[in-house]
């Protein structure tokens, strides 16, 4: 596997998976985006901005860490549940937006994983 720079990482692929996990959590804990942005002490239209994986500044959302732990703090789960890929080294793109598949599979995995807790 070759290294990867930071200017050849394709961001939105990465923002694309925090976007699902955050959808698929929330959606997971019943709550919606103004009670989820309630519970965070942000604004919905940062959750709706994550969600969606867009931004004003530069196309696609890049929220600061704060933001996703007091996301993971209001859905009651650890931030890595949240952040896509941690268990791998940086690539070029996301794998988890790779095929369909590997989207429902890291969604199915995020479920189980609420179910155990």
């Amino acid at each position: 596997m070759d290294r990867v720079s930071g200017g050849e990482i394709e961001w939105g692929t990465y923002g694309d998976s925090l976007g699902r996990r955050l959808v698929t959590v929330r959606k997971a804990r019943g709550l919606s985006q103004e009670k989820l942005a309630e519970l965070a002490g942000i604004h919905r239209n940062q959750v709706s901005n994550i969600e969606r994986n867009v931004s004003s500044n530069d196309g696609v959302s890049d929220p600061h860490m704060s933001t996703v732990y007091r996301l993971a703090a209001a859905l009651d789960v650890p931030p890595s549940m949240l952040l896509p890929d941690l268990d791998r080294r940086v690539l070029s793109r996301s794998p988890e937006q790779e095929t369909a598949e590997a989207v429902s599979a890291v969604e199915t995995a995020l479920l189980a994983a609420l179910e155990s807790h």
